[in-house]
């Protein structure tokens, strides 16, 4: 039985990972400064979006094999 996700062509589903990846970005950027200093919260975005497409690749390439 085919899924959705087994019939999407990977490269739409790599694009809906790094548009999702950059709204939860956004709303980091938008969200942390209110809870730390500037410089920490900025920072803390930016390992956080990096973690979530390094994952969201690895996951992406582990299926496709």
């Amino acid at each position: 039985m085919e899924t959705v996700r087994n019939t999407m062509d990977p490269r739409i589903v790599d694009i809906a990972l790094s548009a999702g990846a950059f709204v939860v970005f956004l709303i980091l950027i938008w969200l942390l400064p209110l809870l730390a200093n500037d410089g920490i919260a900025y920072l803390a975005a930016i390992i956080l979006f990096v973690i979530i497409v390094s994952a969201a690749g690895i996951l992406l390439n582990q299926r496709a094999k």
